[in-house]
């Protein structure tokens, strides 16, 4: 039996995509760290490949940090859908920066190896521009990220939306 495909139109997906973010601008006041309109804490990650990204290297584009973790329920259920995917593929489309974040640290749930983000980006059928993994939390404690999903867009260098 063939797989059901489901099609979006660039109005639907925009739309869940300001619904994404909105959602997250909800959970502005325990984001502390980073704030809407100010300039952004710049950051260095290295992905799961081992190449080092810097905030800096996007300067001028539009970046989109993601925290994930695939046991959150909530995760499972954005990627489950496909909705996240299909996110990822548009912001890519339209020059968007998509990186996905990993702040678990080693022992504590979401945890993982470079291999183990690798497998689960392509199991998902994920399209960020990379994953970087953030076992120490620092890229996460900058931009105040304490819970999964989360979203912080940065455009021009500045904090425009969570």
């Amino acid at each position: 039996m063939a797989k059901p495909t489901m099609l979006l139109s660039r109005r639907t997906l925009m739309r869940s995509a300001a619904a994404f973010l909105a959602a997250g601008l909800l959970a502005g006041p325990a984001w502390a760290a980073a704030q809407v309109g100010r300039p952004a804490p710049a950051f260095a990650g290295v992905d799961s490949q081992g190449k080092t990204h810097r905030l800096s290297d996007y300067r001028g584009r539009i970046v989109v940090l993601e925290w994930t973790n695939h046991d959150c329920p909530y995760v499972r259920k954005h990627y489950g859908s496909g909705n996240m995917q299909a996110l990822q593929r548009q912001a890519a489309a339209d020059g968007v920066v998509w990186l996905s974040l990993i702040s678990s640290a080693p022992g504590q749930q979401g945890h993982v190896s470079p291999a183990e983000a690798d497998e689960l980006t392509r199991s998902r059928q994920a399209a960020p521009h990379a994953v970087l993994l953030d076992p120490e939390g620092g890229i996460g404690g900058a931009y105040g990220a304490k819970t999964t999903p989360a979203r912080r867009s940065i455009r021009r260098s500045a904090v425009r939306h969570s």
